[in-house]
């Protein structure tokens, strides 16, 4: 859609609604099934109930014989969060490092905006947030960043300065229960959002509701019978869009929700066979009696000839054993998602080498790098530049500083072999390849480098003091002669 078409349109709601939802492509997933709860093995019109067929103690009149009777017995439904498992991995190693905004100011009013950036993204608590945005982009496609300004308390800025307003900011999804719908030119520049949600008056009605963000304004809309008006309409003063929209073509987990469904299926069948099987069966021939149930060692009567079998099922426990392992093995390969098992880690050992963890997680580390340089990261770079903005509108005085680069520094969430890094960095520091300070930064265990380094002098400067102060104790007296 061209801006000037967007622009047309504002005046004419019922148009504008028409034309993007003619636009909007009709989503095929069901996000749903992200809860186990309301997967297929939950659902009794697709895995039914036992019918059990029973003869009752009505007579048929007719036959003179017990009528039949059926009764339906619940079945086994064992669920299994794979999906969340899967999203969970996504999310941790993308983001289980907190992104960090490095800048190089150069000087005071752009040391000024960058530390006005970081104090939105720290009051903002950003960190919790970009692991939101993945779950949330991770699970259903689409999801939207609004940045918008309040008013905030005199010493909310601190030692900046003392302004009148702040950003917040506020996530939108499918879980949220808004329909987002980007808007993009012939050149596929970004021009505007859409939003559709539902609200309830005092009253409790409901109506339908669609927003539209673009550069300068925000657009709210309401249906009236069937029409709708314009509710709000809302300048913005940033000279940027205060949105910030990620989308993805599949959910995460999309290429193995067949494999779930058959893991689902086996797992719950093999437990109705447990059920049924799981102790022993006897079968007997010529059986003249036991001794009473629930004695142990059980004694047995036969005839001559008579004869006494537990039965039990051949090839079968194995078969779906194989089944279930290359399922697991299958849904794992096709995500990039671990495999971290408890009985794998027994057998791994506690001292794992570095270099065996780095492989072990590659392909979920090569999708991690793949969300930070695609569309997350390409978000998080927008975030940075449209605080830049909001900032400048916020204390003008940092207008000039609009230009800086500030990038995002993006990390990699991955278990470690501690005592195998420090020995490494030790002896780095021993052979003179890095300095001692270089080394407290690379093992990564305090935050303030520099203060641990004064701290770690001093101390030393302290034991200096106190050996030459015990060596000067310890010394015979100096005997003078003439």
């Amino acid at each position: 859609m061209q801006l000037s078409t967007l622009k047309s349109l504002i005046d004419n709601p019922s148009e504008l609604i028409k034309k993007v939802r003619a636009l909007r492509p009709e989503d095929k997933e069901d996000f749903d099934i992200i809860q186990p709860e309301n997967h297929e093995v939950m659902d009794e019109s697709i895995r039914k109930k036992r019918e059990i067929k029973y003869d009752s103690e009505i007579i048929d009149p007719n036959t003179g014989e017990k009528t039949l009777l059926t009764r339906w017995e619940e079945v086994t439904r064992l669920p299994s969060a794979v999906e969340k498992n899967i999203i969970n991995w996504s999310v941790t190693m993308a983001a289980g490092v907190p992104v960090q905004p490095i800048s190089k100011p150069k000087n005071e009013t752009e040391e000024v905006m960058a530390a006005m950036v970081e104090h939105e993204l720290e009051a903002n608590k950003v960190d919790f947030k970009d692991k939101e945005v993945l779950r949330l982009l991770g699970t259903y496609k689409r999801v939207a960043e609004i940045w918008f300004s309040e008013e905030c308390d005199a010493d909310y800025w601190g030692d900046l300065g003392e302004f009148k307003y702040r950003m917040r900011l506020m996530l939108l999804s499918y879980e949220t229960g808004d329909t987002l719908f980007p808007l993009f030119d012939d050149m596929r520049d970004f021009i505007g959002l859409t939003r559709e949600y539902k609200i309830k008056d005092d009253e409790g009605k409901e109506y339908e509701m669609f927003d539209l963000f673009t550069v300068d304004q925000r657009f709210t809309y309401k249906q009236t019978g069937n029409d709708w008006a314009i509710e709000k309409d809302v300048k913005t003063k940033y000279g940027k869009l205060n949105v910030i929209y990620y989308e993805q073509d599949r959910t995460e987990y999309a290429d193995i929700i067949q494999k779930r469904k058959r893991l689902e299926t086996l797992q719950s069948d093999v437990s109705e066979q447990n059920l049924a099987t799981g102790s022993p069966i006897i079968v007997t021939s010529k059986l003249l009696g036991m001794n009473p149930r629930g004695e142990t060692g059980k004694i047995l009567e036969v005839e001559d000839g008579g004869k006494v079998e537990i039965l039990q099922a051949t090839g079968a426990p194995e078969a779906i054993k194989l089944e279930w392992d290359n399922l697991k093995k299958d849904i794992n390969f096709e995500t990039s998602t671990p495999d971290m098992s408890i009985f794998e880690a027994q057998s791994m050992g506690a001292n794992v080498p570095g270099v065996t963890i780095k492989l072990r997680f590659l392909p979920a580390i090569l999708k991690a790098l793949n969300k930070q340089s695609g569309e997350w990261g390409t978000g998080i770079q927008r975030r940075y530049n449209f605080l830049k903005s909001a900032c400048a509108v916020i204390n003008p005085d940092v207008s000039k500083a609009k230009g800086m680069v500030i990038k995002p520094k993006f990390g990699i969430y991955l278990p470690s072999n501690q005592t195998e890094e420090i020995a490494n960095v030790v002896a780095m520091v021993n052979a003179g390849l890095i300095s001692k300070k270089t080394g407290i930064a690379q093992i990564g265990i305090v935050e303030n480098v520099d203060e641990e380094w004064e701290a770690i002098q001093e101390e030393a400067k302290a034991a200096q003091e106190a050996a030459a102060k015990i060596a000067l104790s310890q010394a015979p007296p100096v005997k003078l002669t003439a």
